[in-house]
């Protein structure tokens, strides 16, 4: 665009524009245009829209052009252009440039149309443009006559403009999915084509898109078994929303490692159509989010990374840039541990906000989906589709039965297995693992999922002594080249060092960021065709195998459950990768009888986990609701809890809410963590319904307070406004629960004071992660005797903490004492 004239516009926002055009010009030219989209015509007033179009200067490389509407009466069109805000208000709708043809894009008003997203009709007012046609530029010229008349200006213009954008921008999922991919250009249709090989949808992918829920942007949960291209539907909604809504969009996936993968996923298509991948795991990710006005951006999240998101946002009131929140594995909102907490936490914020965002929750393995659509006020939709047959088997001893969940012996078609193992490898290997494995191996890929970590690393060993030795000729090229990379890396590890030659490796979460992408990347290709892995693999990145062993019916300690069970089955076999799958659980005889159980048993249900470990969900809701004025008086706080699936399972889980809240705040309240504010302390409007008794050397000032000798009570009343006191502020900035913020305000004090830098100990001791210390379970002897051989300046560390002989003594008779920080 011309910038004298935007220049103009802005400095002479009072004046309006006249452009008179008679009767026969305007209806010779609107039969002319009749066939195109670049029109509409009201007929209850008689204004016709259409576009007017600037010459472009061929002396200049490039132009910058933008897009326009001319209200036209019979003799007259009027633009009324706002001030400087309404242009700011204007061009942050700017969604990309385009280098190949200089086209600045400007939205403020979108005419639905049958073609697809790349070839919008976008409409402005008041500035000269020209409109992109079939790729394909349509000039159509007036003359202007320019007059002075001052006018006032509109002050609701802007709020119309936006209402109505909302309106039309919802016709576009509606309109489009007729004679486009599903509201997409084709151009997206040919990327899918180009860096997938996918040219058509399932029937099931087909209809999930064309449901009420997605015409209407009304919430949606999505159930399927693994590998059936559920993440294929989330990937078009959310390039809907990037490319159409012009907004950003949320991905929530579980580990890092399924972040990092999706992020090479998603590259190729930001780099195609303009938009911005950015990941936010592990240390990456900043808060809030940095604002952008010519591109959008999806931001692929833990989901720990996801709520510091999205508290930035509702901070910075800036939430209403977020256009969908896809959430994957939704299972884990009953997962203990945090996680679940933390995700019911995040959703319950966004329901509570109600900023017209489209929540898509999708999972293979909920028992109560009807539970969870409650909470999410989503629509259900449910199918047992799978692009690859999986057959699965179970093994004890020398048997091995077919699963059918169709008859009544449901282990059916008992078969011997006689593998030639000589009297030495029989001992090594009395499952016969090795066996099962050579059955597909080199030719085809298995994984073997292991109830530890340590046992995966010994189950990789042994396969090395049972396997032949003619597999360390099998692409050994390529294996040393493996090889080599991770002994560039930080060291070799001696047990990878020698199952790598046979193509076997093991993966758990002791292995380093580099060393996992190797070890993963390998397998993908086809060097390695064997990995030993925990079931966190599971649900982790995409690693398909044409066989799954589960190497016991156990994980840790715990016995299996369906859903477990069901999300590694489905690493059998992919699309694409062959034409079945096959799953083998071995077990031992007194085992049978619950492996026959499990079969039987239904989903586990997702049960909300806010109340468990002391109310550590809810406390963090309530902190940070009032740190962010979500909610900042008690009858506020008791609504939004009430928007949580713990409100909906309350009953179920024998819990009383409303009690859960109250007895939070007071909490609160007397240990210092919220205050409520000074205007309001002084202010007894409403008859108080909480009376908190704080002891009187525990005060400090407080609101409507009753002295006695001994005691002092606050008054607290519906309205009451809350605010927080300075730890509880920081343990929200910092997304840490307050009994950690309590221990780390404890131990940084002591620091203050006392910090011992006589060697490296102390600052050992406070970079220690508490939940990592909470894994830790001494060995009373054991930690005597290495407490008995610390030096004289790390035992002066061991005591400011609290750790004394009197202490060590009773943890090596088995006695745990309570220590305290003196």
């Amino acid at each position: 665009m011309d910038n004298k004239v935007l220049k103009n516009i802005e400095n002479d926002n009072e004046n309006e524009i006249n452009v008179n055009v008679d009767q026969k010009t305007l209806n010779s030219f609107i039969n002319e245009w009749s066939t195109c989209d670049v029109f509409n015509v009201d007929e209850n007033n008689g204004k016709t829209q259409y576009f007017d179009d600037n010459e472009k200067k061929k002396e200049k490389k490039s132009s910058e052009i933008t897009q326009n509407t001319l209200n036209f009466s019979q003799n007259e069109i009027n633009t009324h252009w706002q001030d400087n805000t309404f242009l700011d208000k204007m061009f942050s709708q700017f969604d990309s440039y385009d280098e190949k043809k200089n086209v600045l894009e400007c939205s403020t008003q979108v005419i639905p149309t049958s073609k697809n997203c790349s070839e919008e009709t976008y409409v402005t007012e008041g500035i000269n443009s020209v409109h992109l046609l079939k790729n394909k530029q349509q000039d159509v010229k007036f003359l202007k006559r320019y007059s002075v008349n001052y006018s006032n200006i509109i002050p609701n213009k802007i709020c119309c403009l936006d209402n109505e954008l909302k309106e039309q921008n919802i016709n576009i999922n509606t309109s489009l999915n007729n004679n486009t991919f599903y509201g997409l250009s084709n151009k997206i249709k040919e990327l899918f084509l180009k860096i997938r090989g996918i040219n058509t949808l399932y029937q099931w992918q087909h209809d999930c898109l064309n449901l009420d829920a997605i015409k209407n942007r009304k919430n949606l949960i999505y159930a399927l078994p693994t590998s059936g291209g559920k993440t294929l539907v989330a990937e078009i909604l959310m390039l809907q929303e990037l490319t159409c809504n012009k907004k950003n969009a949320i991905f929530i996936l579980p580990f890092v490692a399924i972040v990092q993968e999706k992020i090479q996923a998603m590259t190729p298509f930001a780099l195609e159509l303009g938009f911005l991948v950015e990941e936010y795991a592990a240390t990456k990710g900043t808060f809030p989010p940095k604002k952008r006005r010519k591109k959008n951006s999806i931001y692929i999240c833990t989901i720990e990374k996801a709520l510091g998101l999205i508290n930035s946002l509702i901070e910075e009131k800036r939430l209403h840039e977020i256009g969908i929140i896809v959430v994957d594995e939704l299972h884990l909102l009953g997962e203990n541990g945090g996680r679940g907490a933390t995700l019911e936490v995040l959703l319950t914020k966004v329901l509570y906000v109600n900023d017209n965002i489209h929540i898509i929750g999708m999972s293979a393995t909920i028992g109560n989906l009807e539970e969870i659509a409650t909470f999410l006020n989503a629509d259900l939709y449910t199918g047992n589709f799978r692009p690859i047959e999986i057959k699965e088997y179970v093994k004890c001893d020398e048997n091995i039965w077919l699963v059918d969940l169709k008859t009544e012996e449901l282990l059916t078609d008992v078969k011997k297995i006689n593998y030639r193992y000589s009297k030495d490898a029989a001992i090594i290997d009395p499952d016969r693992i090795a066996g099962l494995v050579m059955d597909i191996i080199p030719e085809h890929s298995c994984l073997i999922f292991c109830s530890s970590r340590k046992n995966c690393e010994n189950v990789a060993l042994l396969l090395t002594k049972v396997l032949p030795k003619s597999l360390q000729d099998y692409k050994s090229d390529k294996k040393q080249n493996l090889l080599n990379a991770l002994k560039n890396e930080e060291g070799l590890c001696p047990i990878l060092s020698k199952t790598i030659n046979f193509g076997v490796v093991y993966h758990h979460s002791g292995l380093t960021s580099e060393e996992r992408r190797l070890l993963e990347d390998a397998f993908k290709i086809g060097t390695l065709c064997v990995i030993c892995c925990t079931s966190t693999l599971a649900t982790g990145i995409n690693l398909p195998a044409r066989r799954v062993i589960l190497r016991s019916p156990y994980i840790g300690n715990q016995f299996l459950n369906l859903s477990r069970y069901k999300q590694m089955v489905g690493r059998a076999g992919r699309a694409g990768m062959g034409n079945i799958g096959e799953s083998i659980l071995i077990c031992k005889n007194n085992e049978l009888q619950k492996i026959t159980e499990l079969l039987k048993s239904k989903m586990d249900d997702s049960l909300s986990t806010l109340h468990i470990d002391k109310d550590r969900g809810i406390n963090n809701l309530i902190l940070s609701a009032i740190l962010f004025s979500m909610a900042t008086t008690r009858y506020e706080l008791h609504k939004i809890v009430k928007r949580t699936l713990l409100n909906i399972q309350q009953k179920r889980l024998n819990v009383n809410i409303k009690q859960i809240v109250d007895e939070t705040i007071t909490e609160f309240l007397k240990s210092g963590v919220i205050k409520i504010k000074e205007k309001e302390r002084n202010v007894n409007i409403s008859k108080p319904n909480i009376s908190v008794i704080f002891p009187s050397q525990d005060i400090s000032s407080c609101p409507t307070t009753i002295e006695t000798k001994k005691k002092r009570i606050i008054k607290l009343t519906n309205n009451s406004k809350l605010e927080l006191c300075s730890l509880g502020r920081a343990a929200m900035k910092g997304c840490i629960d307050m009994e950690c913020a309590y221990t780390l305000y404890q131990d940084l004090k002591k620091a203050q004071e006392h910090l011992i830098l006589l060697d490296y100990l102390h600052l050992l001791y406070l970079v220690t992660p508490y939940n990592i210390i909470s894994q830790i379970k001494p060995i009373g002897f054991i930690y005597y005797d290495m407490i008995i051989k610390l030096s004289e300046t790390q035992m002066k560390t061991a005591r400011l903490l609290g750790i004394n002989e009197v202490n060590i003594s009773k943890i090596r008779d088995g006695l745990m004492p309570k220590l305290f920080h003196t």
